[in-house]
């Protein structure tokens, strides 16, 4: 069963934890819960955490809060991850460790927020008592080095053999004094320590968030600034595509709408190149999309949609905090792949031109079928986009795609005009009419189709804002 993480990404608390889920390989979700807005006093969350503070973590009807008890859960159930010692002794020094963090670094955690929140949300330059503030933060630093660390002598926290959930807990807590800009040329040792600890790639992955708001400040001193640019990048996507696949252009619509960098190589499948030995090393399946981000490769449109959403955190197009809707999107996908490849199988006979009663009855097919999308997805056109989900989501970019094939068989939309409104109203994404601009260029240069007037409004308005 999986987990539920409620968190916030600038909450060093649950940065320790969403570190440890990562480490052990746990299956999870999150759910951020913006405290500045007031979320953790709702009901929603008081039910799962009556002391409205974050993180808190659900896993079916269990509930557990308090950042220490929740990384402990998680590294007693996966033992052989060795985060927390399973030896007496080492156990009850990590437990020694963990009261004393709770205890004393509240006082690092508190400077943090005086120097960079409370000037913010009240308009002072400086926090009163910043001075002394500053004093009481660099004792706890000091004790932490000569008690925890020996001075330098100990890699980590109390001279264990690899990191602990102690070690992980004062590492996360250490970086919210990136936020004001912190002195660490005092602390070589610390330095010395965290660069240690940031050689975890995880340890990267759940900063991602607030190093990219870090960023963004200008000041930042040469450690903290070493620590930043060290972050792992991730490899960049090669998007192998042909423009008339519709899969494809659904992958390469997210990419665009998302502003992702990435690479694009056709695959000529009217060449056959999908067939080539060097391709099928990519998708064995021989099929286009696929993707392919350093050594990962991925074949199927619909993973390869869920893959990125997920990858990049693109919540608005496949919700992760919102289960029921994130069903209902499934559940559209898994009808496109049994039902609107009819689209594709239609669209081929009116190519090769076949018989007139066939193709006669096959659009009977296609009518049906569009009525149904319409009727059950968009709620008999009610709804702006599948399930009346707020943005577009990948449901509605498999089905546009799809659904844009029809103009190459000159299908008269006029029997569906919700199905009309739905086209014009996504097409005016600069970005799904630029993924679609090469299929656009190449049924308008197809001269033996004399298009109905809507098919020809679609292609017109392609051409405009410089797209094709």
């Amino acid at each position: 069963m999986s987990i539920t993480l409620y968190f916030n990404p600038y909450s060093h608390r649950c940065l320790s934890v969403k570190t440890i889920l990562l480490l052990t390989k746990c299956d999870f979700n999150e759910k951020i819960i913006d405290v500045l807005k007031g979320e953790n006093l709702k009901q929603a969350f008081t039910n799962i955490n009556p002391n409205q503070t974050v993180p808190a973590i659900t896993e079916g009807f269990f509930s557990l809060f308090e950042s220490h008890a929740i990384i402990k859960y998680i590294c007693i159930n996966k033992p052989d991850f060795r985060l927390y010692p399973n030896t007496l002794q080492n156990k009850a020094q990590v437990d020694s460790y963990l009261d004393w963090h709770s205890n004393e670094f509240p006082t690092v955690l508190d400077y943090s927020k005086e120097c960079y929140l409370k000037p913010l949300l009240i308009g002072n330059k400086v926090p009163q008592n910043r001075v002394s503030r500053l004093v009481d933060v660099e004792e706890v630093l000091q004790f932490f080095i000569k008690t925890f660390l020996n001075d330098g002598k100990f890699n980590y926290i109390f001279d264990q053999t690899s990191f602990t959930i102690a070690d992980i807990r004062a590492v996360c807590d250490l970086t919210s004094l990136f936020i004001c800009n912190f002195d660490f040329e005092k602390f070589p040792i610390l330095e010395q320590y965290i660069t240690r600890m940031f050689k975890i790639p995880e340890l990267y992955l759940s900063h991602q968030d607030y190093f990219n708001f870090i960023q963004k400040q200008k000041y930042k001193n040469q450690f903290i600034q070493s620590i930043l640019t060290k972050q792992p990048k991730q490899e960049q996507i090669t998007l192998y595509f042909h423009p008339l696949s519709s899969p494809s252009r659904a992958v390469r619509s997210l990419l665009l709408l998302a502003k992702i960098e990435f690479d694009e190589k056709i695959i000529d499948i009217l060449k056959s190149e999908n067939q080539s030995d060097q391709y099928s090393l990519i998708n064995p399946n021989q099929t286009v999309p696929s993707i392919k981000q350093g050594s990962f490769t991925l074949f199927e449109s619909h993973a390869i949609l869920k893959y990125i959403c997920e990858q990049y955190r693109l919540y608005d197009f496949y919700p992760q905090d919102n289960f029921k809707l994130k069903a209902q999107i499934d559940s559209y996908l898994d009808f496109h792949l049994n039902e609107m490849k009819q689209i594709t199988e239609y669209v081929m006979i009116s190519q090769n031109n076949q018989n007139e009663q066939e193709l006669k009855e096959k659009q009977k097919i296609i009518d049906q079928l569009l009525q149904f999308f319409v009727k059950v997805f968009l709620n008999e056109g009610k709804y702006k986009y599948i399930y009346n989900h707020k943005t577009i989501s990948i449901a509605d970019l498999s089905a546009v795609n799809q659904i844009l094939f029809l103009i190459m068989a000159n299908y008269d939309f006029n029997s569906v005009p919700q199905i009309q409104k739905y086209l014009i109203n996504i097409l005016d994404n600069q970005y799904v009419k630029q993924s679609n601009k090469e299929y656009f260029i190449s049924i308008n240069n197809n001269q033996h189709n004399n298009y109905n007037q809507f098919n020809k409004q679609i292609i017109a308005s392609s051409k405009k804002k410089g797209c094709c």
